[in-house]
């Protein structure tokens, strides 16, 4: 196995540490930007109501309902045991399960879109499940089948899922509150006290122009960082698969079919897969970036290479 490749539980701690204090920061700015719009409206403890709603209520249910949102957005149905091509899936992910040192075999959906892709989900390793498009049944043979249900495995296995779920979902929410912190000077009016000063009333403009531009910041630097760790569990994930499976050719073959098959960006093609934001779910994202910072996936031509130069 190539040096590039050498992947411990080490380094998946400390993604895991990078990832969680990341989580950390975004809960560090939506209370900050919460407190802010209280002091707009004169109530601190508005603003403390707004984060509690927002970290404790809105998250859990985000991520409870998750699954019913992809499912609805994908159109995906569970293995049907009549048809031998979906009831191979189902058997394949049941042995690599074993593999992987799972206690419970993932749940198993069928995507109906020629598109081939795979993706998978879950609040804990007891809880999890892997879709699978029909056109990845179609297009793959046992072995390339294999790796790329190894691939998704390795993302349950390492924990993946649910924090890219929750990060997602905090920088969305600290985005929000500074979008509506700038509007609100302008929409409203300065809702403080009228014994305010117009020097109070300017203090309160910068401060909603600050929180846009902290928004906008938040977006760029915390995008990168999810990007980053996004693309280094995809190595980690194609090298844990080589683990599970025992050879590299099957999910380096598949990798190959796979971006053979879909070369160009198609908004009916991401539709099909359930949209923009699932595309950071699969092992393979159709979107092409000139600048790789900004892919959640790293080249797949450089995946592909170091598959095929592992042992």
């Amino acid at each position: 196995m190539t040096r590039d490749v050498v992947i411990t539980y080490e380094q998946v701690r400390k993604n895991q540490i990078k990832t969680v204090a990341l989580i950390v920061l975004y809960i560090i700015v939506i209370f900050l930007l919460a407190f802010t719009i209280g002091y707009y409206y004169d109530s601190i403890a508005l603003g403390g109501l707004i984060g509690c709603f927002i970290v404790f209520i809105l998250l859990p249910i985000q991520i409870f309902i998750g699954k019913n949102v992809i499912g609805a957005n994908t159109k995906w149905h569970q293995v049907d045991m009549n048809n031998p091509e979906e009831r191979e899936v189902l058997h394949l992910v049941e042995g690599l399960a074993i593999a992987a040192g799972l206690r419970e075999t993932p749940k198993v959906y069928i995507v109906p879109t020629d598109t081939p892709n795979a993706f998978a989900g879950g609040l804990s390793l007891n809880n999890s499940y892997i879709g699978v498009t029909r056109g990845l049944i179609n297009l793959l043979d046992k072995p390339e089948m294999e790796g790329v249900i190894a691939h998704e495995m390795s993302h349950i296995t390492n924990r993946d899922i649910l924090v890219s779920t929750v990060s997602i979902y905090l920088m969305s929410a600290a985005i929000m509150l500074g979008t509506i912190l700038y509007r609100m000077n302008y929409r409203g009016g300065h809702t403080r006290s009228k014994s305010n000063s117009k020097n109070d009333g300017s203090a309160l403009a910068l401060i909603a122009l600050a929180g846009l531009v902290l928004s906008i910041f938040i977006k760029v630097v915390a995008k990168l960082i999810n990007l980053a760790i996004s693309r280094k569990r995809e190595y980690m994930a194609d090298a844990n698969a080589v683990r599970i499976c025992g050879y590299s050719e099957g999910l380096a073959d598949a990798l190959t079919k796979i971006s053979n098959m879909t070369p160009e960006y198609s908004k009916d093609q991401v539709k099909s897969l359930g949209g923009d934001e699932m595309m950071c779910l699969y092992i393979f994202n159709p979107s092409h970036w000139v600048l790789p910072l900004f892919s959640t996936h790293p080249p797949i031509e450089k995946r592909i290479e170091i598959l095929r130069n592992m042992y």
